[in-house]
């Protein structure tokens, strides 16, 4: 199956591996100067990593012994080499034998060479790089407009960027953009007195709070890929409408959290109150915000009590389940016309009452709107005060500081952490949010050469070939098994970098065109947004998927995926970047790092979980009964494997005593399977491109061998650094910490203890190895 994805090409950052040698400019001679240079750097560094790492590869290791006693000719000094092995050697703690704990040689110092600070709970590899990728689309931002038409994408998006980080005109403003564009539209409010309770449209006004002004009232919708029919999209309708999660509404302990947020809806009102140049004696504003207060939180309150008591629709896309749009207001009631609203939204998509509709929680829709129609008397007023609430939680923290502190101080009494993104950061997320597809455009015409295209395919085919010799030869699929997971392998696809349109101004200007920009009217352009949505989503909505076309991810993400219901394995462009990958790198780096987790990835494609999905990504399960039973009888071995081990001790704050958390053999067992299997597939993959390419130079100045620089590379790609309290919750969840994940399935391997010669019995080599995917 072939893809239409263009990656990596058409780059304007033609910047070196190392930014400090920069050959570029420099005349032929002065060329010749700087390369000199360069290879007499070579050397020193290589002495200098020698010495670093003298102390050894540990354990029985085969590696020679220092760079020294190794020809010149046979390692490699050119400055991607250089900076590898500088890299390796940073996190590398020689005084741990790789065969006592392989993780914490090949990691030991990644905590000293990355410190967590107090506003830092976490860093990883893929982190980190996640961040240099923000920084860069910062400086993207904050550059020059080059295509400076009115119709194009790079300066909506840079305007867009500029007027959300303007303070200056946030504080002038300071909350009257809500005031004026937004709640007088819907019918005024009664705290400002401009609200008629004989006039008030509740229906009217409860579609411009959903739609036009993209809030959550009471319930929310979406278009999501039909379960059943993954070329398809449905509209789902679903449970929403309070502010805090609805256990802190229901719990006697959780009453403080109730009283903030009484807290929180006084000063917002207050604020607003003032910024609406209203006149209003004390008594009666007091009066009337308490008013507004308990109206908006009784409702609020009512709708957590009915999430308490009810539960979601067990199998909602199943088609039996699905209900028209003409039957949703006898099904549900009335006291929101369901149907006026769905059309509303979706008036463009071919919606009419025939149209089929997803009820995620169809006990809890009925009950809320039974829930309205017994709020009594004052119902016009609570409903009026309750959507204004809403609009003001939705947009308190796009107004002036005053309204974000407010908003920060509700965070902190809830959570405890004094965490903020920043002006920027919040900007940045926000645009990532809704407009992520042209900043997934700006970033690979800025950040990617062409070379990264041809090697990342080259690991990519080499670990697919090698995934499915494996399966040929797997113990517990049988013939009929092995041949649909090889044909799904050979019919998977790949999408590698980002798609193609991306690097079209046209195609992009064209995806933008109903998106309005004014530089100098955040709000204003919030609510343009707001419409740009409602458009997207009606053309989701009526066209069928594409998988060839459509990209799940943002091309500066990292992390990647198989997505079994297209049969397609995601790579973002975000992701290809050192020390993950490069296509300047050894071979034994990238196939190491990149090329495990591709394999990782794959695996799933054709494991337990690929098994329900066919090579077109239909629901389908083709694995046979016989398959499944010896896999089971494999998962068991892992299973006991896993449950022998413990994570921690963590120190959380109250506990005296450091905690230690077993680790769920039965739950991480798949998982595990597909992190060993990975590994082993991409030894495969590697020893391949050597059979045909020849062997690679070594490494400088690290004594190791470019087979257990493999196994590096793959422990280094999980390096990290977490707090004792994040750490500690992880593992409560079920999640895996790095060092038991990299350690257990390096254990299991035997090319892995050859490599590094661990003798029987010792922590790296298990005594029973499990039968794999590799």
């Amino acid at each position: 199956m072939t893809e239409n994805y263009a990656e990596f090409g058409k780059s304007t950052d033609r910047s070196p591996i190392v930014p400090e040698i920069s050959i570029r400019s420099y005349t032929f001679r002065v060329t010749e100067i700087a390369l000199g240079l360069v290879a007499f750097l070579a050397v020193v560094v290589c002495i200098v990593l020698g010495s670093m790492v003298s102390s050894g590869a540990g354990g029985g290791s085969d590696s020679p012994s220092t760079s020294a006693q190794i020809g010149q000719n046979q390692l490699c000094v050119s400055p991607p080499c250089l900076k590898s092995a500088s890299y390796v050697v940073s996190n590398l703690n020689t005084s741990v034998q790789p065969c006592d704990n392989f993780y914490r040689y090949a990691c030991g110092r990644f905590k000293t060479e990355n410190p967590l600070d107090p506003e830092t709970s976490s860093i990883t590899v893929y982190s980190n790089m996640y961040y240099h990728n923000e920084e860069k689309l910062k400086k993207i931002l904050e550059s020059p407009i080059i295509r400076n038409q009115d119709y194009s994408t790079e300066r909506k998006l840079k305007h867009y960027f500029s007027s959300c980080t303007d303070t200056y005109r946030k504080e002038r403003a300071k909350g009257s953009p809500l005031i004026t564009k937004v709640i007088n539209n819907i019918g005024g409010w009664y705290v400002l007195g401009t609200f008629n309770n004989n006039s008030f449209d509740f229906q009217n006004a409860f579609r411009k709070v959903s739609v036009d002004f993209w809030t959550a009232a009471f319930y929310t919708f979406r278009v999501t890929t039909d379960w059943y029919d993954w070329s398809k999209r449905v509209i789902e309708l679903d449970y929403s409408g309070m502010s805090m999660y609805w256990y802190y509404y229901t719990e006697p302990s959780t009453e403080k959290y109730r009283n903030d947020m009484k807290t929180f809806m006084r000063r917002l009102a207050n604020f607003l109150i003032r910024d609406s140049n209203i006149t209003i004696d004390n008594a009666t504003k007091n009066a009337r915000i308490e008013t507004f207060i308990n109206d908006a939180f009784t409702i609020e309150m009512n709708l957590a009590n009915i999430t308490k008591n009810t539960m979601p629709t067990s199998d909602p896309h199943a088609y039996e389940k699905r209900v028209s749009i003409s039957s949703l207001n006898t099904m549900l009631g009335t006291e929101i016309d369901f149907a006026n609203h769905i059309q509303y939204m979706f008036n463009d998509a071919n919606v009419g009452p025939a149209t089929k509709i997803v009820l995620r929680e169809a006990d809890w829709l009925k009950k809320m709107n039974d829930m309205i129609g017994s709020l009594g008397a004052n119902k016009t007023r609570m409903l009026n005060n309750y959507l204004v609430w809403k609009l003001m939680d939705r947009y308190d923290v796009e107004l002036s500081w005053e309204y974000v502190h407010a908003s920060r101080e509700f965070y902190v009494d809830r959570y405890g952490i004094p965490q903020f993104l920043g002006t920027w950061m919040y900007c940045f997320r926000n645009m990532d949010s809704y407009l992520g597809d042209a900043l997934s455009s700006m970033y690979v015409r800025d950040h990617f050469v062409d070379e990264n295209k041809q090697k990342a395919h080259e690991i990519l085919d080499y670990v697919k070939e090698a995934l499915i010799d494996s399966t040929m030869q797997n113990v517990f699929m049988d013939d009929v098994t092995k041949s649909k997971a090889k044909a799904k392998m050979q019919g998977s696809l790949d999408k590698l970098g980002y798609p193609d349109f991306m690097m079209n101004d046209a195609a992009m200007d064209n995806l933008y065109s109903s998106l309005q920009v004014d530089q100098y009217d955040y709000f204003g352009n919030l609510l343009s947004v707001n419409n740009y949505i409602q458009k997207s989503w009606n053309k989701k909505l009526k066209n069928h998927v594409n998988k060839q076309e459509e990209w799940v991810y943002r091309t500066y993400d990292t992390f990647m995926s198989y997505y079994n219901p297209w049969n397609e394995l995601l790579v973002p462009a975000g992701l290809l970047q050192f020390p993950f990958y490069d296509y300047t790198l050894p071979h034994f780096m990238n196939f190491g790092s990149m090329g495990s987790v591709i394999a990782h990835h794959l695996v799933h494609g054709i494991d337990h979980s690929g098994g329900y999905y066919n090579v077109e990504g239909v629901f389908e399960d083709w694995w046979s009964n016989q398959t499944t039973n010896k896999w089971i009888e494999a998962k068991k071995c892992v299973e006991n494997y896993y449950s022998n081990q413990t994570m921690g001790p963590f120190t959380i704050p109250g506990q005296t005593i450091p905690i230690k958390v077993p680790v769920n053999g039965l739950r991480w067992a798949a998982e595990a399977m597909a992190e060993t299997s990975g590994v082993q597939i991409a030894f495969k993959a590697y020893k391949k491109w050597i059979q045909k390419n020849g062997a690679e130079k070594l490494a400088p100045g690290l004594g190791l061998t470019n087979d257990q620089m493999f196994f590096v590379s793959y422990a280094q790609a999980s390096c990290y650094n977490r707090n004792d309290n994040v750490a500690y919750n992880n593992a409560v969840r079920g999640s895996v910490s790095e060092d038991i994940r990299t350690n257990s399935a390096l254990a299991q391997i035997k090319e892995f203890t050859t490599a590094f010669n661990c003798p029987a019995k010792t922590p790296m080599n298990a005594d029973v190895k499990c039968a794999m995917y590799g």
